[in-house]
């Protein structure tokens, strides 16, 4: 019974002995040994080199194959196909098929767990990503768990952005931005294969400052000898600064209340804030673009949002093609 992913995959990860069949080297997905007659599945394989054994070979793990095919920006249902080989006492038993997760990101402890009897075992898989994710999670697997990540061509990990400040109705700054999400979360040795992007999600634009419009009004009131007389008063009204536009990322930002509202972040672009205001009303700034901080004014607006992070846990990965980063790589 074959791997659940192809050589390739089972190359970067290791941990399957090689043998040559016509003239190709194949992966064993499982060696038997013959003990007082009877056959036995191994669960590693030793060699002598050097006068010390060592591990050729390790069979008592699961091994896991996803593919993610569709768009996930972590509020509805979106499906994805899975292959897992499951260890048993003698061969292993491959289980596939597909399955929904609902309103959530991808997690891969909970995915391993949701569609085979995984108990938390040193396991050894892939995720190919074919479609756009928020916020994908490869959590921490036991010591000695690999995995290897394919974020194929014009495929994209991105966290969401952070909403835009509302304006402020009075001559106090505006709201504050929101904080951009992380996009990759890694606790597990994994290899990143990145033919797309990984975008941390921009952060919220700062809402306006408001300000007191003050209006000259002509009138009449009586005077001298029952005459009218014209006469100036004053009306007085509360303009609100502009909305800040939502960050760029996956799962559309909001845009911040005011007058005008700031535009709703975009997977490419963050939102515009709202234009600039009559009376000395501030107008609200835009969002930050992935990876980027949203914008500010000094203290005519709210602060901005922080960017989130392209990657949380890169001292986790090994980038065998890098791809298209924007954002911070933090240790985890």
């Amino acid at each position: 019974m074959g791997l659940p992913y192809n050589d390739e995959t089972a190359a970067r990860l290791g941990g399957d002995l090689l043998f040559k069949s016509g003239n190709a080297w194949q992966h064993a997905d499982r060696v038997w040994v013959k003990q007082s007659g009877t056959w036995r599945s191994s669960e590693n394989i030793y060699v002598k080199s050097g006068g010390s054994w060592r591990d050729a070979a390790q069979y008592d793990v699961y091994k896991f194959k996803f593919t993610l095919n569709d768009n996930n920006n972590g509020f509805g249902n979106s499906a994805y196909n899975y292959e897992v080989q499951e260890r048993q006492s003698f061969g292993n038993n491959t289980v596939s098929g597909s399955a929904n997760q609902s309103s959530s990101t991808f997690v891969l402890s909970s995915r391993l767990s949701a569609i085979s009897s995984w108990s938390n075992n040193i396991a050894y898989g892939a995720i190919y990503v074919n479609s756009t994710q928020r916020y994908l999670r490869i959590d921490s697997l036991p010591a000695g768990s690999r995995v290897v990540l394919y974020i194929n061509s014009g495929k994209r990990v991105l966290g969401r952005g952070g909403n835009g400040g509302n304006g402020s109705s009075n001559n106090n700054a505006g709201g504050n931005g929101g904080n951009g999400q992380t996009a990759l979360y890694c606790r597990t040795n994994t290899i990143l294969v990145n033919n797309g992007q990984i975008g941390g999600g921009g952060g919220g634009g700062g809402g306006g400052r408001g300000a007191q419009c003050v209006y000259d009004n002509q009138g009449q009131q009586p005077c001298m000898k029952g005459n009218q007389c014209p006469v100036t008063y004053q009306n007085f009204s509360q303009e609100t600064g502009g909305g800040g536009g939502g960050g760029a990322g996956y799962g559309n930002s909001s845009g911040g209340q005011g007058s005008p509202n700031g535009q709703a972040g975009q997977s490419n672009a963050g939102g515009n804030g709202g234009g600039n205001q009559s009376c000395g009303a501030q107008g609200g700034r835009n969002g930050g673009g992935l990876g980027q901080n949203g914008q500010s004014a000094g203290q005519t607006t709210g602060q901005p949002g922080s960017a989130g992070a392209a990657i949380d846990g890169v001292n986790y990965i090994t980038k065998e093609v890098s791809g298209t980063i924007n954002g911070a790589q933090n240790n985890g």
